[in-house]
């Protein structure tokens, strides 16, 4: 927490970056994340274990959640989100290297999330960016079950 945040608690002061960079930097992370779902989708469809099955599911919920909070910092910044209908399913399928595939993708989320933090997004955009942080270290921890 730098002296700003110390200082202003909840408002916040000082030139933030423009709409079009937001989008820029957000729409590469809904892709991430659009990749990252349709891998929890595939793990899904395979898993037999009821608890597994359950601790996906969870994850996938609320990953569907946070990519609808990211779209809507592009929407509001005037651009259009990526959607992933570029995507095709079957290439998520990767059967005993799923989990491997999902701790990989979600590492490279956790990546994006940390390069975001020292930007000075708007605030309502760095709200949204720490809570998609908090859900993303919460999927971390169900990851390692698989």
């Amino acid at each position: 927490m730098g002296i700003k945040e110390l200082f202003l608690q909840k408002g916040w002061a000082g030139r933030t970056i423009d709409r079009a960079a937001t989008i820029d930097r957000i729409n590469p992370m809904i892709r991430t994340m659009n990749e990252l779902m349709q891998l929890y989708i595939a793990a899904s469809e395979t898993e037999s274990r009821a608890s597994m099955k359950q601790a996906i599911e969870d994850s996938l919920r609320t990953l569907r959640m946070d990519i609808g909070k990211m779209c809507e910092i592009v929407f509001s910044c005037g651009g259009v989100a990526y959607s992933g209908t570029d995507l095709e399913t079957g290439q998520f399928r990767l059967g005993s290297g799923q989990s491997e595939a999902i701790a990989a993708k979600e590492a490279a989320l956790r990546s994006a999330l940390g390069a975001e933090a020292g930007i000075e997004h708007q605030m309502r955009t760095r709200a949204i960016l720490q809570n998609v942080d908090i859900n993303q270290k919460t999927r971390m921890e169900a990851v390692r079950g698989l």
